[in-house]
């Protein structure tokens, strides 16, 4: 079967609303697009998103094809005027408008969505748009349908008359967890358990249980100004959704896992591992002793 592919990298014209030519690409451009290393077609469509800009459907001489071709955008261009900061770091772009961000990585067909908000704790699934984010000439490229999911509305992009048309409103992300009264509700959501600590610390004064359909666990004890948050989903990823900057981080071996404990000061405020098909993470903002944070891993682990 012949592989079908399909790009359009555009040039914006950026004015209230985003408005583009969208056959308008520089030939010298669309020369090097075709050349790029990103699989801007697959031919299993089972795992498209559900996006009106996310893939799009070929048809010639009335034939749709077993393929879809998915629209490539400068992302600079485009993040800025929609108020997303545009910053690197570590080989990495993180797109940030205050509410939600997301990080992406050149080559990697995989993105998330996070909150923003530190006093609050959210995070969409991973998800595949069929495009790899890939630079050119230093500029770095991404699907269209990434700002379709960053500003949550399948109505705010949309292809009219040659151009590309956003339209945006404010970006919120949707709580993605379910509240639940015990550690079964929360199982019975997520689709696995997680082990609980025997002992836990004398200051709590409350539990609460979330959990993410088929994906994710979360257990927070408070207790004052303390907190400790504990979680588990499927994978391998870091799923603690901190984002701070410590001054200290380094990997120990706990009964025989190793785990990354990141602090400041000498105490242990996040500490992520993975093992068995599942990634966990231990939050404390007030921060613990190595040995008390090691005796709540081998537990949970």
């Amino acid at each position: 079967m012949k592989t079908n592919m399909l790009t359009k990298l555009l040039p914006f014209a950026l004015a209230g609303a985003l408005t583009v030519p969208a056959f308008a690409a520089d030939l010298s451009v669309m020369k090097t697009a075709y050349e790029a290393p990103s699989a801007v077609v697959q031919t299993d469509t089972s795992d498209a998103l559900s996006s009106s800009s996310s893939q799009y459907a070929i048809q010639i001489n009335g034939e749709v094809l077993d393929a879809t071709a998915c629209i490539m955008v400068p992302l600079r261009a485009v993040a800025e005027p929609l108020g997303f900061s545009v910053t690197w770091n570590s080989g990495a772009v993180r797109l940030d408008n205050g509410t939600i961000h997301t990080d992406i990585t050149i080559g990697a067909d995989r993105y998330v969505i996070t909150t923003s908000n530190p006093e609050l704790v959210g995070m969409s699934a991973p998800f595949s748009l069929g495009a790899a984010p890939y630079m050119v000439d230093g500029v770095t490229y991404v699907p269209l349908g990434l700002f379709t999911a960053l500003l949550r509305d399948e109505d705010a992009v949309r292809l009219e008359d040659g151009q590309i048309i956003i339209q945006t409103e404010d970006a919120e992300i949707p709580n993605p967890f379910v509240d639940c009264s015990s550690m079964k509700d929360a199982a019975d959501i997520a689709g696995f358990s997680m082990t609980l600590p025997s002992r836990i610390p004398n200051w709590v004064e409350e539990t609460t249980f979330r959990a993410m359909t088929g994906s994710m666990l979360e257990v927070t004890y408070r207790g004052g100004d303390q907190e400790l948050r504990l979680r588990k989903a499927v994978g391998s990823d870091d799923i603690s959704g901190d984002y701070q900057s410590y001054d200290s981080s380094k990997t120990v071996t706990v009964h025989g896992v190793e785990v990354t404990y990141k602090g400041n000061d000498g105490k242990v405020m996040n500490a992520v591992w993975s093992t068995d098909g599942y990634s966990y993470s231990l939050s404390a903002p007030a921060g613990m002793t190595e040995d008390t944070a090691a005796a709540l891993i081998q537990e949970i682990a």
